[in-house]
Parts: C-alpha cells; sequence; structure tokens
C-alpha cells in the first residue's frame, strides 16, 4: 500500500509542463534573443527608426519578456517537479542579476559609457558559465556533459572578448547565442533518465527532498 501511494504520489508530481518542453522554448528563445542581439548591435540606428527607441532597449526588453515568459510558465503550468527544482531557481536568481545591471545601464544609472557597454553583454556569459558548471555538476539523469561543456564555451567566449575586446560586435552575440542554446536543445532532445525516474531525480541536487512528498511509516 505504502508502494503505491508513493507511485500515486510521484506520478501527480509529473501533472504539468515537463522539464524538456522547457529546456526547449529556452533554447529557442535564446537563439531568438542573441540573434536579435547581434542583428541591432551591427544596425544601432535600426530600432530608432523603426520602432522609436533605442536598440539597448529593444534587446533589454526582449530579455526581461523572455524570462517572464519562462518564469511564468513554470510557475502556473510547470509541474511539481519543475517549480521544486531548486536549480532552476538558482538559474532564476542568475538570469535576475544579469537583466538587473542590463536595466541599469538602460535606466542611465551607470554613467560610465566604457562601464555600460560591459555590463550590458559581459554578465551573460558569466551567467551561462556558472549556470551551466552547476548544472553539469549536480543535476542527475540529465546531459551533464553537454552543460560542463557549455560552460567551458562560454569562459572561452569571455577570455575572447577580453583578449580581442574591437571584435566583440561582430561576433560576440551570435557567439552566445551557439552556447546559450546548444546544451539546452541538446538536453531537452535526449530528455531523462526516463519514466521510471524517481521524483528525486531530474534537476533536483543531491540528497534534497522534493517538496510536497513525506515519507510514510
Amino acid at each position: 500500500m505504502m508502494d503505491t501511494d508513493a507511485a500515486q504520489t510521484d506520478e501527480t508530481m509529473r501533472d504539468g509542463l515537463g522539464i524538456d518542453a522547457l529546456l526547449a522554448l529556452g533554447g529557442v528563445l535564446g537563439l531568438l534573443g542573441w540573434a536579435l542581439t547581434q542583428f541591432v548591435a551591427g544596425r544601432p540606428g535600426f530600432a530608432l527608426e523603426v520602432v522609436g527607441v533605442e536598440g539597448t532597449v529593444v534587446v533589454v526588453g526582449f530579455w526581461a519578456a523572455a524570462t517572464a515568459t519562462m518564469v511564468g510558465l513554470g510557475l502556473v503550468a510547470g509541474a511539481r517537479t519543475v517549480r521544486y527544482t531548486p536549480l532552476l531557481w538558482l538559474w532564476v536568481a542568475l538570469v535576475a542579476t544579469a537583466l538587473v545591471l542590463d536595466a541599469a545601464v538602460v535606466y542611465g544609472l551607470v554613467s560610465s559609457p566604457e562601464l555600460a557597454r560591459t555590463l550590458l553583454w559581459t554578465p551573460w556569459p558569466v551567467v551561462l558559465a556558472v549556470g551551466y558548471l552547476v548544472t553539469g555538476v549536480v543535476a542527475t539523469h540529465r546531459s551533464r556533459a553537454a552543460y560542463l561543456v557549455g560552460s567551458l564555451t562560454a569562459g572561452l567566449v569571455l577570455l575572447a572578448a577580453v583578449l580581442f575586446p574591437t571584435t566583440v560586435p561582430d561576433w560576440a552575440f551570435a557567439a552566445t547565442g551557439v552556447v546559450h542554446a546548444v546544451p539546452l536543445l541538446v538536453d531537452a532532445r535526449r530528455g531523462g533518465a526516463g519514466d521510471d525516474q524517481t521524483v528525486g531525480g531530474g534537476y533536483e541536487f543531491r540528497d534534497v527532498r522534493t517538496a510536497g512528498t513525506e515519507e510514510k511509516p
């Protein structure tokens, strides 16, 4: 009886949008967002002519909307195995930090033009490097190698930008898009360990009990 109840609890935890769908959406939004960023960087006056605002505002606005969409879907439609995953909330915190820095530039809170340019892009490869490193280390039953390679590549992109700063507008945003999207899409395509994976697996930290489940004596 206890095993049956545990199995039923495990299944109800999976009702809703699964992690693979969210990863795929995150990968697609990453490709679109960084393609838009690269396009706007190559045509500085385009956004102002078309929509009447600076390109920086358009790009940061897109990333804010994309982040809100991902978080909203996770909260409203996501399975409890998604909502109760500490690792995903770590990602939310990392992305929010980068967005806050971008918003500070957009609202004119950064007086130095050089620092403003740095804060608009540099936090993102740092977020990817740190986030994918943690994901690759602690995420069980997932494509951990893809995340570790993504973390290393994000670090190399950042290093190349430091070594060749004048070339950043020509390639860095497109490269960041590839680094952003590929690990997510690879993991979404390969999926987790399978339908027999228990609630404690997936993107949960090791040895962290999933919220909503209690062990019965």
